[in-house]
């Protein structure tokens, strides 16, 4: 069995253990499960589920991405609490690349409003990237008001009535230090 999915990092590269893993293959003997105290390479399918497992020490939104490949033994794991699914240990995994920030944004600006949440919710994003993502949904921007922004919640529907008003003009194309971004919805 194979499964494609996404795994965090500290931004010094490092794991959650203190291992830094570079873009290669990994093998985990022995037996395989699911938690902090389980045994194998955790990973999610989906990029918003590995931002709080990349920097556990310091907070979330500081974090580095990589596209991997799990196969071999792969156990299943979620956290229903959280809303957590499709969370993955592995015995054998291949680190395919690591994700540039743009490549992050374009990802996060293609998904549906409920995981576009999640990831804005988790994510540190700059001012200018801020900007990427207000409009999309009443959720979102209320998460990156609350989140990204710090706003007590009684303001953060008034920040969204000053989007109307200001990038509501720009349309689906926006600019951020030179990279042009366009807003699409895969649903």
């Amino acid at each position: 069995m194979e499964i494609n999915g996404y795994k965090a990092f500290a931004p010094d590269g490092t794991n959650v253990h203190g291992i830094v893993m570079p873009v290669g293959s990994y093998h985990e003997k022995g037996e395989i499960s699911f938690g902090l105290k389980g045994h194998g390479i955790h990973f999610a399918k989906r990029l918003e589920d590995t931002i709080r497992y990349g920097n556990v020490e310091k907070g979330v939104g500081d974090v580095l991405i990589a596209s991997v490949k799990g196969y071999g033994t792969i156990v299943e794991g979620y956290d229903d609490y959280n809303g957590y699914y499709d969370l993955y240990s592995a015995s054998d995994m291949d680190i395919l690349k690591y994700l540039s920030r743009e490549e992050i944004i374009r990802y996060a600006l293609a998904l549906p409003p409920y995981r576009m949440e999640r990831f804005v919710m988790s994510f540190r994003l700059t001012e200018e990237e801020i900007t990427l993502f207000y409009g999309y949904d009443a959720r979102v921007d209320w998460a990156l008001d609350y989140y990204q922004k710090a706003l007590p919640p009684e303001l953060c529907h008034l920040n969204y009535q000053r989007y109307v008003e200001e990038y509501a003009t720009q349309g689906d194309k926006k600019k951020v230090k030179g990279v042009i971004y366009e807003r699409t919805n895969h649903g």
